[in-house]
């Protein structure tokens, strides 16, 4: 959508809505620890990342409100846990868009200020309607079997008379918002399955396929490169709190698989120094270990763990959800990433294929 239509949409979608059905609500409120030695604890734990509550109905001026309570706590990374029904749909969409500029996380739950294991109080909390649109504004988008739920439906305006054209432009202008944020546009389809009095409630897998939640993982890249004239392939992938680098290489029909941890010169050398054991780990069980301080090599800002990989051992590899590496060297403190496998295994495949030139990986 151009961005002058855009401009010619606003008006109308001031009057635009889509709150959870038969739920009153108060307006959205923020809340957070401010006690300076509890937030300091917290946001160590939380490698920097704050946790601010948002609870309410999304009204106009919810976003104004949200940056000044931003401002006011001095708040530079921070997880927002959404718990709302829902409410105006272009101040859902403005949230959003502010969410993802600040490079804020999102969820949906509720504040606990005690911990109890017997209890889990996210699963009473929603992000339904226009909060969902909020919820799309997180560089990481996390829902899960312990969070709350979150709700799509199709959206709805309080006047009576709306025509077709501006149905049209609204709805193209939640689709542009939805692949601006990296969503899959299907998602506002399925949303107008359910009218106004109903609700689509996505399970944590379907919203992933939609990539409405990410859980702090991009989509991992492969990419063959060249080094001299000896072909590699090269594969990253994004988390929240961790980039990993995984490269494959060949030499005389032999395969070798070299995954790189991204940190800093000060971190790997760190690591480097106090390894106990490395290993791989496939769908979270210890594959390929290597006792003592060589398995880990630390090169500038990388820590990298090398193996040789036979065919067998790479079919165990293409055929895993999930491939980690891992460094233990702190006690019942571990380091490293995963890697996810199900979009790249294929191309994984085809390299052995051309490196063994007989196809022994199939």
């Amino acid at each position: 959508m151009s961005r002058r239509l855009a401009k010619l949409a606003l008006p109308l979608l001031a009057g635009w809505f889509a709150p959870a059905p038969a739920r009153a609500d108060t307006p959205m409120t923020f809340f957070m620890v401010t006690d300076p030695q509890e937030r300091w604890v917290r946001k160590t734990v939380g490698n920097g990342v704050e946790d601010i509550y948002a609870a309410g109905e999304i009204t106009e001026g919810t976003t104004d409100r949200f940056l000044a309570f931003v401002r006011q706590n001095k708040v530079e990374a921070a997880e927002i846990h959404f718990n709302s029904p829902g409410g105006s749909l272009v101040e859902g969409m403005r949230l959003g868009r502010v969410i993802r500029t600040l490079q804020y996380f999102t969820t949906i739950g509720v504040y606990r200020p005690r911990y109890d294991p017997n209890v889990n109080p996210d699963l009473s909390s929603i992000c339904a309607s226009a909060c969902a649109y909020a919820f799309a504004g997180g560089t990481s988008r996390f829902l899960d079997a312990s969070t709350g739920k979150l709700g799509i439906h199709q959206f709805y305006s309080d006047e009576d008379s709306i025509s077709g054209e501006a149905v049209q432009q609204v709805s193209g202008l939640i689709v542009a918002y939805l692949e601006e944020m990296g969503i899959d546009a299907k998602a506002f389809t399925i949303s107008t399955i359910a009218d106004r009095n109903g609700m689509i409630w996505l399970t944590p897998d379907d919203a992933a396929k939609l990539r409405f939640a990410n859980n702090g993982n991009e989509a991992p890249t492969a990419e063959i490169k060249l080094v001299g004239m000896q072909p590699y392939l090269r594969i990253e992938q994004d988390h929240y709190n961790v980039t990993v680098r995984v490269l494959f290489g060949c030499e005389n029909k032999r395969i070798f698989m070299t995954f790189g941890i991204v940190t800093n010169p000060t971190t790997t050398k760190m690591l480097a120094t106090n390894q106990k054991r490395t290993y791989f780990e496939l769908d979270g069980k210890e594959f390929l270990v290597t006792p003592g301080a060589a398995g880990g090599q630390a090169r500038d800002s990388v820590m990298w763990i090398n193996r040789l990989m036979t065919p067998e051992t790479l079919v165990q590899v293409i055929k895993a959800n999930t491939v980690g590496a891992w460094i233990d060297g702190f006690g019942a403190v571990r380091w490293g990433g995963t890697l996810d496998m199900p979009t790249i295994r294929g191309k994984i495949a085809d390299y052995a294929t051309q490196c063994y030139g007989n196809g022994k990986t199939n």
